[in-house]
């Protein structure tokens, strides 16, 4: 009877820990102002009520991995997000403490205007 129950045990955790890896697209999003895009790097400056915000003023985006849309969830070509235009950012995993801050878990850019 105790095999058993530690088995159950065993395969519920393996359960619960492969459906919280499973969707890729579970994170965190905020907004934020750009400063600069070179195509595979958005510099950001997140808004101030933000919880990014609290970590850093700028936050250096890898976009290498996004998908880019447009306020119409169209998805578009990097160099369509000019110098302060808003976007939203989402990300999984956490923030590098350097300066700027780092982000390289992004997987949308959302133009919101």
């Amino acid at each position: 009877m105790r095999k058993l129950t530690l088995l159950t045990i065993l395969i519920l955790t393996v359960a619960i820990l492969l459906t919280a890896c499973a969707d890729k697209n579970e994170g965190n999003t905020f907004i934020a102002t750009v400063l600069e895009n070179n195509e595979t790097l958005l510099l950001v400056e997140p808004e101030a009520e933000s919880t990014e915000a609290k970590s850093a003023d700028k936050i250096s985006v890898s976009i290498t991995d996004a998908v880019i849309l447009n306020a119409n969830e169209i998805e578009i070509a990097i160099d369509e997000i000019k110098v302060g235009k808003q976007v939203e950012i989402s990300y999984n995993g956490g923030i590098a403490e350097s300066y700027p801050a780092q982000i390289y878990g992004c997987y949308r850019v959302k133009l919101l205007d």
